[in-house]
């Protein structure tokens, strides 16, 4: 059954609109930014997202790797996942969910050493290990047909946040 698993997630396939695979800093899942200012050990967390569009929310497993941009200077300390997975974040990930999981589904936490030292506006992206990450998932029989993800997440580290212009009345309103 594992050599199974295994030979399925090594399957390329093409490319079907809307899934998305993104790298949060929390878990509660809200955010994709990182301030790089002081040296510390940092958890990152892959969720597997579904597709909203197409109401596809289950999946069986997932592939993808990961590459950061020019200025990013974490360095990879290790990859764990609640389920069975072969390979690294850094080359290729295959996740494997044991059967049809509802998602979104936190897929892999990587931990990373940052040292208060990447440069303004750096990344890590999610990126293709050979060809486009793909996720397994089921038909209405929940066999396996396997899909690529078309939405990249990625994760922005030292990013300016963008401002609005407010008024003075305006900032008292959000206290009222």
């Amino acid at each position: 059954m594992l050599a199974t698993w295994l030979a399925l997630l090594a399957i390329p396939s093409p490319a079907a609109a809307g899934r998305r695979l993104a790298i949060f800093t929390d878990e509660g899942l809200t955010q994709s930014t990182l301030e790089d200012n002081v040296p510390r050990i940092v958890n990152l967390f892959v969720v597997d997202s579904g597709d909203i569009a197409t109401g596809d929310h289950i999946a069986t497993g997932v592939i993808f790797a990961t590459e950061p941009s020019p200025g990013f200077t974490g360095v990879w300390l290790g990859d764990a996942s609640d389920y069975l997975f072969v390979g690294d974040s850094q080359t290729k990930m295959n996740i494997a969910y044991g059967g049809c999981h509802l998602l979104p589904v936190v897929a892999l936490t990587m931990t990373y050493q940052f040292f208060g030292t990447s440069s303004s506006c750096s990344e890590l992206w999610i990126t293709p290990p050979d060809g486009m990450p793909c996720v397994l998932s089921p038909d209405s029989g929940c066999n396996w047909v396997e899909h690529c993800i078309t939405d990249l997440g990625h994760l922005r580290v030292n990013c300016p946040v963008a401002t609005q212009p407010a008024t003075w009345g305006k900032v008292k309103a959000l206290y009222r």
